[in-house]
Formats: structure tokens, C-alpha cells, sequence
């Protein structure tokens, strides 16, 4: 799964590395402990309302994915990571599934292995490539309780089966994408149909490979999400053999 990643590097390098537009919220500031239902940085590609253009933009949405027939925002609570397996299978993801793709950039994220005497984090990261761009899903949802509320761009990051080394950290991974594998998860007619994108994204083609990650040992003051230092990405042991 992916519970907690973090970015913290300016907006310009991801809006140059991308082709994209900048489109984010400005006040969004540099973090290194980022929670589900807190707003995040995503690429979109889409049609505009106004200018009937295709746009890639970089956009801020509301980490936790709320289809529109939620009731409520706390529907994002559940939603913020997607199985890749079953996303045809679920209602929340299978309408984003066509046309409202995405990917979500992080610098790196964090997972917890379980041991003996508790939870030990880690950082996950391609020491190779200052980002790691995870194939999401996107929604825009509005209040129904509220009819003058705006539109609101909530996000979900797709997740797969662990591989290799990463296997002995969590049993589950973000679907990373490389260069080749983002623009055809983004591409606004890369697929026919939902079924085509859910076909594509449960291969390998496009994907990043496990052992382009690195992982190591950080300390414990990340499992505090008002901890928001750079120090929480530092080396602390040794990977584990």
C-alpha cells in the first residue's frame, strides 16, 4: 500500500519533467510526511470546459478518491489507495477508469514492516531520479448537502502485489510508471474503454521495476503525521539482509 509518501522539491523541475501546466493550488508548501485525506500534487491530462483543448496540467486534489455518488467527503478515508486487481470490480474506481486517469509525483514514500517489537519504517525512493510517478485515478466530486459548493478534484494511488526485495518491507506496492508508461496512462485516448486501461495497468508494460527502488531504515517520528521535517527521510541502520 502507499499510506505516506512525501515531495519536497520545487513545482518547476516536476512541470518541465512532465510537459505539463501549472495548475496547483500556490500555497501548497514543501512536505516530507504527507497522510491520506490531506491535498496532493497530480497530472492530469483532460478536455477543457471553456476551451474544448486537451490540457496536461499539474493539479492539486484531495488525497482519497470520491466518486460522485458519495454522500459525504469521509467516503476518502477508505478510498486513498486502489487494487489494481479489482478496480473494474469497484463502483468508487471503475468511472474514473476511461477518461480521469492520472499519476500522483512523490519524491518517496514510507511503508512499516512488522517485527517483533513492533513497526519499523522505511523510505522508499529511486536513488536514480529525484521522482517516482505512481499511476493514480481521479474524481471530481461535489457536496450534495451543499449546493453552492465548488468541484473537488480527489485523487487515488493504484497499488499492486510487492516484487522482489521490496516483498520482505509490505506485501504491497504503488504501480510506479517509467517515462513510456506515463504518457500511455495519461494519453486521453490511449484506451478504448475502462476495461482496456484495467487490462494495461494489471500487465508490467510501462511500469518501473522493483529494483530501481531503494529502501532504507528512517526513524520513528515519521508515524506522527504533524512530524513535517526533513529529517524524517535521514538514514538511520542499515537495509536488512
Amino acid at each position: 500500500m502507499c499510506g505516506r509518501f512525501a515531495f519536497f522539491q520545487e513545482i518547476e523541475p516536476l512541470l518541465d519533467d512532465i510537459g505539463a501546466l501549472d495548475r496547483a493550488d500556490p500555497h501548497l508548501a514543501t512536505r516530507y510526511n504527507i497522510p491520506p485525506t490531506t491535498p496532493i500534487y497530480v497530472v492530469t491530462e483532460a478536455v477543457e470546459r471553456d476551451t474544448s483543448t486537451l490540457t496536461r496540467a499539474v493539479r492539486t486534489a484531495h488525497w482519497g478518491l470520491v466518486p460522485r455518488f458519495a454522500k459525504d467527503l469521509s467516503f476518502s478515508a477508505k478510498t486513498f489507495n486502489a487494487r489494481r486487481e479489482t478496480l473494474i470490480e469497484k463502483p468508487s474506481f471503475r468511472g474514473s477508469l476511461s477518461r480521469y486517469r492520472a499519476l500522483v509525483p512523490m519524491n518517496g514514500y514510507y511503508e512499516w514492516q512488522s517485527g517483533p517489537n513492533g513497526k519499523i519504517p522505511y523510505h522508499l525512493h529511486d536513488p536514480h531520479a529525484p521522482l517516482l510517478y505512481a499511476a493514480g485515478l481521479v474524481s471530481w466530486w461535489k457536496d450534495p448537502a451543499r449546493p453552492e459548493a465548488e468541484w473537488l478534484l480527489t485523487a487515488t494511488i493504484m497499488t499492486k502485489a510487492a516484487e522482489g526485495h521490496l516483498e520482505r518491507i509490505h506485501s504491497r506496492m504503488p504501480v510506479f510508471l517509467n517515462p513510456e508508461g506515463r504518457e500511455t496512462w495519461l494519453g486521453f485516448e490511449s484506451f478504448a474503454t475502462g476495461n482496456d486501461a484495467h487490462t494495461w495497468i494489471n500487465g508490467s508494460e510501462g511500469q518501473l521495476p522493483a529494483q530501481a527502488l531503494e529502501v532504507y531504515r528512517v526513524g520513528d517520528d515519521v508515524g506522527n503525521v504533524t512530524n513535517e521535517v526533513a529529517h524524517l527521510i535521514d538514514r538511520q541502520h542499515p537495509t536488512p539482509a
